[in-house]
């Protein structure tokens, strides 16, 4: 093998090296829920709650991005998490009024809500 094919050869192994790295650094966005799943969800709400979720839905906001906000900011949702610690919203199953919580590493939990006023149950 000649020094011209073997430095070819190394080229194109380096080349292949780094397109598999850009490749592996890109990752889907997380799905988001369609538009008309999205209205479906504020049909279910009372005025009052459909009203401040349409307003602060603006601006790049998507409405189950604002409920999953509403929920996580509730102040009954504090005791659900480790003192101090964060809390994120991971599911929301708005059918059974349910919102799954990460209160820790690799540890959920399923939280109630009521659906029309978003707020968590006891």
């Amino acid at each position: 093998m000649s020094l011209r094919r073997a430095g070819i050869a190394c080229v194109a192994l380096a080349a292949m090296g780094v397109m598999a790295l850009s490749v592996q650094a890109q990752t889907p966005p997380p799905p988001t829920p369609s538009p008309a799943f999205e209205r479906a969800f504020l049909g279910e709400m009372d005025p009052a709650t459909r009203a401040e979720v349409e307003k602060r839905a603006t601006a790049g906001n998507t409405i189950s991005g604002v409920i999953a906000t509403t929920l996580r900011d509730d102040n009954r949702m504090a005791r659900h998490g480790k003192a101090g610690g964060p809390i994120s919203v991971v599911a929301v199953d708005f059918v059974r009024g349910v919102v799954v919580i990460q209160n820790g590493p690799g540890q959920y939990e399923p939280v109630r809500f009521d659906p029309k006023t978003l707020r968590i149950l006891n």
